[in-house]
């Protein structure tokens, strides 16, 4: 396999290769070394393996256990962990002395996912070189990998195996503004003077493009021609925000040696490209590659080993200077985002967004994609592991996104790919969120067709749509959008004002008919459930509660009775839209008149008291009996022959009662309902979010949620809301569409 850090040496950040075909001594150590100075590294494998049979009848065990390090050396720079693993296994059991094997046999497991065996070997490097952070980074490195895969993001892969074979494909680039025409880099056989890079035994990398039909499927890559294209290694490509220019990375041939490499640019010409021209940052022997432009294209991002950095390579930004129409002088990132490894292969998102590859980070395996969110000019945040599934054991990088979406492509040398290296997509699939359940009498647990359901957003949304006939309802797909959103918090009514029912019946719910849920901070798609059970009433149905006691023929109400309307209180605002007749009655103990005054001032009593606990008043109505209406067997005759007086009091006592009926054929419809719901969900969603305004813009988001009969389970049919001809939500059962069709 292909090593990324030879991509890296080969496309931005070579030096000097000289043909394999300078070297003198077939069968000589000396020639081996030599091939593996300048990268030659396929030739310098075959060469030490040859020198190290030469060594077997030889003595010298430190020489042999030299000659198995250089040949784990190869087998690392040319990015073949597996067999990395077994020769540095091989160096240590020859008692090669550098701690350095320890290191290297530590990343090759750690690239191969053994993070248990790396972990050992980075300790023992550790102790080894107590000065060199890179042992305790490898630690932490595997403590991390270890959290990262158990909690994978939502992000999905796969491989494009129409772009890869079993070359090195990969720095993938959109080439256009619908995101049909796709450049990248390969070194598949056909390249440009197709000539072989001796560093990794391939050709050298050319620029592809290929393009997506209708269907989905790109057609088959064809390199650029030249100029695009060279003899030595040309790739990495971007594109200015018209798809006009495209900068890359070109490490020229000359007299068959590779120079440093460095940025082009070129216009697009229709089919064909102008001449490449180099862009000159005014630095002296260096090699920069990895071009990455800002959305404005006033800023140019690139990978460089320029003196004055934090590491191996660094991330680096240019400023395009208008007046004099050039590229200023970098400028490093700086240690907020570079480190002591290696930073490459950036990207700038639309938003600013910065992504990169690196090693100098703990993560998963060689390198890794991070991103750095931008919080100011040229600042970035702490960078972030992108996680699984993007990220894994192997090297992955240079990654694309499709505009403003959560898809595109990166690069990944991956196990499990077809080559070297390899261009996978990714795509961050929606979350979906359900609210659904089933609305039923409370009494035969039958479904009642056309509640109403109403859900208010705190967003603005407000849809109102009514139960099947099977009593259930679905706030779900929307045509290509859904109801509930991410980010967003809500409150759910229900009401039975619609239900088909007898013309003297009514229903009041059992429990709360209101229920909230939110899916602020959810990051994983769900489906909230809430059932609702409404209770059949009639003019004639009394329903009892706690009771209200007054003084001896007052009509004060007593604290104890406060307590019980409270039992009102909850049941009027958990059925905003019924109103009640509260009947107050006497026992039969004094005069006619005077008992009808006293029951009609002790039911106003309680009509007062729900009015000050917020109640409207246009629900309530207060009705005094008197004595007319007596419990069966408890008229005045009847109690005045009972033989004791305790049984007569107790009598009396059981008279003296309030009662209240819901008011069937009376709807309230509160005038502020809309705006108090919306009030208080903006409330509710706003100390949920921790924020001073509702933002419905941000990213997948761990709910709370309350109400009636909350549970949480799978998919339930339901009619979905219509609107009328203005644009107006229009609840209308399933049998109702099905009769208009």
């Amino acid at each position: 396999m292909n090593r990324f850090s030879i991509l890296v040496c080969s496309l931005c950040l070579s030096v000097l290769i000289i043909p394999i075909k300078s070297f003198a001594q077939k069968n000589s150590l000396a020639s081996a070394d030599q091939a593996f100075s300048n990268m030659a590294y396929a030739d310098a494998l075959d060469m030490y393996k040859k020198a190290y049979t030469d060594l077997h009848s030889n003595r010298d065990k430190a020489k042999k256990a030299r000659v198995l390090f250089q040949i784990a050396e190869c087998y690392r720079m040319m990015n073949e962990p597996k067999e990395e693993i077994q020769a540095y296994a091989k160096a240590i059991k020859a008692k090669y002395d550098d701690p350095v094997c320890l290191l290297y046999l530590a990343n090759a497991d750690k690239m191969m996912g053994q993070y248990d065996s790396a972990m050992v070997y980075y300790n023992k490097y550790k102790d080894a070189v107590p000065s060199d952070p890179q042992g305790p980074l490898g630690v932490k490195s595997c403590e991390v990998a270890a959290q990262l895969k158990n909690n994978p993001t939502r992000f999905v892969v796969n491989d494009e195996q129409q772009l890869n074979t079993k070359y090195s494909d990969f720095a993938p680039a959109f080439a256009d503004r619908r995101f049909d025409e796709l450049f990248f880099t390969s070194t598949r056989p056909g390249s440009t003077g197709d000539q072989i890079d001796n560093a990794i035994g391939q050709n050298f990398s050319d620029i592809y493009e290929t393009k997506r039909d209708k269907n989905g499927k790109w057609s088959e890559p064809t390199p650029l021609p030249s100029p695009a294209n060279s003899e030595g290694n040309d790739g990495t490509p971007c594109f200015d925000k018209g798809y006009k220019t495209m900068y890359f990375t070109r490490c020229l041939l000359v007299n068959k040696q590779q120079q440093k490499c460095k940025i082009y640019s070129t216009e697009r010409r229709g089919n064909t490209w102008a001449q490449p021209v180099e862009l000159d940052f005014q630095v002296d022997s260096v090699t920069y590659g990895h071009p990455a432009l800002s959305p404005d294209n006033t800023e140019l991002f690139f990978a460089s080993d320029l003196s004055g950095g934090y590491g191996q390579h660094d991330i680096w930004v240019s400023h395009f200077d208008k007046k004099n129409h050039k590229w200023g002088e970098p400028k490093n990132l700086g240690p907020e985002i570079n480190t002591p490894g290696d930073e490459v292969y950036p990207y700038v998102r639309f938003n600013g967004d910065l992504y990169f590859a690196s090693d100098g980070y703990p993560g998963l395996g060689g390198k890794d994609i991070y991103v750095a969110k931008k919080v100011g000019p040229d600042k970035w945040g702490t960078p972030t592991n992108m996680g699984v599934p993007i990220n894994s054991e192997g090297d992955d990088f240079a990654i694309t996104f499709q505009g403003t979406g959560d898809r595109g492509f990166f690069s990944s040398n991956r196990l499990g790919g077809r080559g070297s290296d390899d261009i996978y997509s990714f795509e961050l699939p929606p979350l979906l969120f359900d609210l659904q359940g089933h609305v039923v009498n409370a009494d035969t647990k039958k479904p009642l067709e056309k509640a109403t359901m109403h859900l208010v957003g705190s967003d603005g949304s407000d849809v109102t749509l009514t139960t099947d006939t099977g009593g259930f309802y679905n706030f779900g797909a929307n045509g290509n959008s859904r109801y509930i959103k991410p980010n967003t918090s809500y409150i759910l009514t229900c009401s039975a004002d619609n239900v088909v029912k007898a013309k003297d019946v009514s229903f009041i719910a059992s429990g709360s008919e209101r229920a909230n849920e939110t899916t602020v901070a959810l990051t994983e798609s769900k489906t909230f459930v809430h059932n609702f059970e409404f209770q059949p009433v009639t003019m004639k149905t009394v329903l009892h509660f706690p009771k209200v006691l007054y003084d001896l023929d007052k009509a004060t109400l007593l604290q104890q009775s406060k307590d019980s309307l409270n039992y009102l209180v909850k049941l009027l605002n958990d059925n905003p839209t019924i109103c009640i007749i509260l009947d107050a009655h006497t026992d039969p103990q004094g005069s006619y008149k005077h008992n009808m005054v006293l029951s009609q001032a002790r039911a106003q009593a309680c009509v007062d008291y729900l009015e000050s606990q917020g109640i409207d008043s246009a629900r309530l109505e207060a009705k005094g009996w008197g004595f007319t209406r007596t419990l069966p067997g408890l008229d005045g005759n009847s109690i005045k022959k009972m033989k004791t007086k305790q049984m007569r009091d107790s009598a009396y006592a059981l008279d003296r009662r309030t009662e209240f009926r819901v008011h069937v054929g009376k709807t309230f419809i509160p005038k502020n309902r809309k705006l108090t719901a919306q009030d208080s969900l903006k409330m509710m969603h706003m100390e949920i979010t921790g924020q001073s305004q509702v933002d419905t813009n941000a990213a997948d988001t761990v709910g709370a949620s309350s109400g009636a009969n909350q549970q949480q389970s799978g998919n339930a049919p339901a009619q979905q809301p219509k609107k009328d001809n203005m644009g107006n939500n229009n609840p209308k059962s399933q049998q109702d569409i099905k009769k208009e069709k």
